[in-house]
């Protein structure tokens, strides 16, 4: 697993007091090294008696561990990702004694480093980083090391936990508590403490309450978010298996009780997954990798497929996540995953948990086989970093495939607006319909604009040949502005190859031996114009379906509509 996949997706808000940042850098709060290190005394000795260390969740990437293991002191170590010791992973991923040697070097040198505490260094993020990659690597790095590294390695440990318990009250993020919380229970369950975890336990259900949505998805709606939680959750219910395993074993009757109410959490708690997994699945397409929409490129699809094999029954695919805005058709090799846009009482929660305002609403993404056929913008994390202009306008309405009206974003997505207009469902529904699988959403982010209502129809045949579809603007009668036009757009994927044949007729030429794809409108003229994406954070360009709509005679007609289809065709025989 990649280091950069792993990374925490927030940062506490909330910084260490300022008394508290003088204590931590005193010598006073260094003297208590001394005491962790009795602590770290016993554990080698416990360690070294038979304990059994963790089995860790998650793989590393060899790639990023060969060029450490050479031993040259690598200039990663310069870099701010260095200090969460995800490189743990990648070194024992490429394997070796060789490996293992140098990354016991560099757990020392980063001890001598960076012993003192440190605002920047330790953060509750790299904290919990730190802790979990100790842990959990630690049946490779530290079992065979010599008694004094041993000590060395268990007291930092010690010692980054106290600190990350004290600091635990002072995060604001649900997303953070929940990263800080599993590292905690990790610890837990890595030295057998005996330490009472129920508030560890409160605080855990009262921040997924926080992040998760009634139907399983993060409440932020980002695909990418959603599977860090995931995947933190997986942490957290192996580290309660192995408490409740511990406390099993013990006689004692509170001990007993104990292990029956943490037998109760793991029962709720796989009820998250279950549902978290189920929704994981629905935003996968044909290439098992995620939807581009609301950034869910910034998964890396290895550790989706880990974390969701993991999550639950892989047959469960939730079909409508009516809370957290998505509808999913599928059938044959075909599949579609319609964006609904937020419910309005979840908008604080989306926010509060990381999501930007939502300008793709009724945004459409499609598959065939393991083709993407249409697509959305691939707003990814390492374009804002490299063109900051492009991704902001990667996250406009143009940018996906849906209906804009006056080239205006179906949601104000300027972040110096305190009050923005943001696009929420008016309704949403999915289910069999004669001949296939037909879903129906609208939003009413036009609204108090121009009082449109936007809705969109699509419709799957059974077998998957044909997505079909309507996209209907209506006039609510409110007083507003009076639109021009709408503009409907359908961005291809790089690798297909479009060409008009004739009047509202575009032929879609698919990568290899694929069959082609046409495609059809009706109350709209459609053409072919020139796009730009991005995957894997590099813009690519590629070319759109665009169909303009006159919207003048709007409030005279009190609605206006355009159908579309996509249709397979069949290979010319030779």
């Amino acid at each position: 697993m990649q280091s950069k996949a792993t990374k925490s997706i927030t940062t506490p808000s909330r910084s260490v007091p300022f008394l508290t940042r003088i204590f931590r850098r005193s010598r006073m709060f260094f003297w208590q090294y001394r005491a962790a290190a009795k602590t770290g005394r016993t554990l080698t000795k416990h360690m070294s008696s038979g304990n059994m260390p963790l089995m860790d969740l998650w793989k590393g990437d060899a790639r990023l561990g060969q060029p450490l293991a050479t031993g040259i002191a690598p200039l990663v170590m310069l870099d701010e990702d260095w200090h969460d010791f995800q490189w743990l992973r990648d070194m024992r991923e490429y394997g070796g004694q060789h490996a293992r040697t140098h990354a016991r070097r560099y757990l020392l040198e980063w001890l001598s480093r960076h012993s003192q505490w440190d605002q920047t260094i330790w953060n509750t993020a790299r904290l919990s980083s730190r802790i979990k990659s100790l842990v959990l690597t630690w049946s490779w790095f530290g079992q065979s090391a010599s008694e004094s590294q041993q000590m060395q390695f268990l007291t930092s440990l010690v010692m980054q936990s106290n600190c990350l318990v004290q600091d635990l009250p002072r995060i604001s993020s649900a997303d953070s508590r929940i990263d800080a919380i599993s590292a905690l229970l990790l610890d837990h369950a890595f030295r057998q403490s005996d330490a009472d975890i129920t508030s560890l336990v409160k605080a855990l259900f009262l921040a997924i309450d926080q992040v998760v949505l009634p139907d399983g998805c993060h409440a932020s709606r980002r695909p990418d978010r959603h599977m860090i939680c995931l995947k933190i959750l997986h942490e957290i219910r192996y580290a309660l298996g192995v408490i409740q395993q511990l406390k099993h074993h013990q006689k004692d009757a509170a001990k007993n009780s104990s292990h029956a109410q943490t037998g109760a959490h793991l029962i709720r708690l796989d009820a998250v997954i279950n549902l978290m997994g189920a929704v994981g699945r629905m935003w996968r397409l044909g290439d098992h990798g995620l939807i581009a929409m609301r950034q869910g490129l910034n998964a890396l699809q290895p550790q989706t497929d880990h974390v969701l094999d993991k999550s639950g029954p892989s047959g469960k695919i939730c079909q409508h996540a009516d809370h957290g805005g998505y509808i999913r058709l599928a059938s044959g090799r075909s599949v579609a995953v319609l964006n609904t846009g937020p419910m309005r009482e979840h908008l604080n929660q989306q926010i509060s948990a990381g999501g930007e305002i939502d300008a793709a609403a009724n945004a459409l993404e499609f598959s065939f086989q393991k083709q993407r056929i249409l697509i959305s913008s691939g707003h990814h994390h390492e374009l804002s970093l490299t063109h900051p202009n492009l991704a902001e306008l990667m996250q406009g309405t143009s940018a996906h495939s849906t209906l804009s009206v006056d080239m205006i974003n179906s949601s104000q997505i300027d972040n110096g607006k305190l009050d923005r207009r943001q696009a929420c469902v008016t309704m949403a529904e999915v289910g069999p319909a004669s001949g296939g699988l037909l879903g129906v959403a609208s939003h009413d982010g036009y609204l108090p604009l121009f009082g449109l209502v936007h809705e969109r129809k699509v419709f799957l045949t059974t077998g998957g040949h044909a997505l079909k579809g309507q996209d209907i603007l209506r006039y609510t009668g409110e007083p507003s502005n009076i639109p021009s036009e709408a503009i409907l757009r359908f961005h291809l994927h790089p690798r297909i190859n479009a060409s008009k044949t004739n009047n509202n007729t575009i032929l879609l030429k698919l990568p290899g031996s694929m069959a082609a794809w046409k495609f059809v409108s009706k109350n709209g003229a459609a053409s072919l114009e020139d796009s730009i994406t991005a995957i894997n954070g590099k813009p690519q360009r590629c070319q759109q379906i665009v169909i303009t709509v006159a919207l003048t005679s709007i409030r005279e007609h009190m609605e206006i509509d355009v159908s579309w289809g996509f249709m397979k065709q069949h290979k010319a025989t030779p």
